[in-house]
């Protein structure tokens, strides 16, 4: 990929360039929104605001910038971490590789939690990832407390730096699932996102995936690929207080299962919903 620096490029000329370079791993509406995503994030320009300058000339030092964004797109690696950070809820979230990119199911999970307008509950959100859930429900709840677990330092991290960024009071803990001791009747609600994928279909996840999303946040490296659901129904039943409310975010294929596992340890008021696509992803139940 060359870029004359000695010809003027104005946005439309880069627009046409990008589309040039990345016709190969990208169609047209995906390189449309790149577009306007990079030039957004790196030009300070918006999709309103292009209208009137898609003639304007773009300094070099802005193209030197583009230039290497390009690079990495053509590289495979995802969108959200070239531009590193996405604007949810009126959230900015930073985000790198040691954290999973936020998908569309998780901000229905969320949305669906918000829609029972709970207030003054205890909440816990397991496997926190960039903080977007424990984020969401802490400024769109009102006066609850959230704690946020992850045995991955490095999205603990992320997370709280998220957190302070957008000044949300979220308390964090480096917490291992398997082997924390929750305290009994403790949350209201209890929330999670766990890996639920297994290593045998390897094979047919994105390569953009899977050389750049952290793997653990996404394959279960065990047998039982329900493994974390079991462990976090199981512990749930005991953490939770009377009436208490869990979610879970699933992989359709399984979502049965983790439905009778909630049925077996006496859970009630089972829900499954369908994510925008029309899947079975999201499941929630009452203690």
């Amino acid at each position: 990929m060359k870029f004359d620096s000695k010809k003027n490029m104005t946005l439309t000329c880069f627009k046409l360039l990008l589309k040039k370079e990345l016709f190969s791993l990208y169609n047209d509406d995906e390189i449309q929104v790149i577009f306007f995503e990079l030039i957004e994030n790196f030009l300070k320009i918006s999709k309103i605001e292009y209208l009137s300058k898609c003639d304007e000339i773009i300094l070099d030092n802005d193209i030197n910038i583009l230039k290497n964004k390009i690079i990495d797109l053509k590289a495979n690696k995802p969108l959200q971490y070239v531009v590193g950070k996405k604007k949810i809820f009126d959230i900015t979230f930073q985000l790198n590789e040691k954290v999973l990119i936020p998908r569309p199911e998780t901000e229905e999970l969320c949305s669906w939690i918000i829609s029972y307008n709970l207030s003054k509950i205890n909440i816990l959100d397991i496997g926190t990832g960039s903080g977007l859930i424990a984020l969401v429900l802490k400024k769109k709840l009102k006066n609850c407390k959230v704690e946020a677990w992850d045995s991955s330092i490095e999205a603990i991290e992320t997370a709280k730096l998220n957190a302070i960024n957008n000044k949300i009071d979220i308390s964090f803990l480096l917490c291992d699932i398997f082997k924390a001791e929750i305290p009994m009747n403790k949350f209201n609600l209890i929330v999670s996102n766990p890996p639920y994928v297994s290593y045998d279909d390897y094979e047919n996840i994105h390569e953009r995936v899977k050389k750049y999303e952290p793997n653990n946040a996404i394959f279960v490296n065990n047998k039982d690929v329900l493994i974390y659901y079991k462990c976090i129904i199981q512990k749930a039943s005991l953490s939770l207080a009377k009436n208490g409310l869990i979610f879970f975010e699933c992989n359709h294929i399984n979502i049965d299962m983790v439905n009778e596992i909630l049925i077996n340890h006496n859970f009630k008021n089972i829900e499954i919903r369908n994510d925008y696509r029309g899947l079975k992803r999201m499941i929630k139940a009452q203690k």
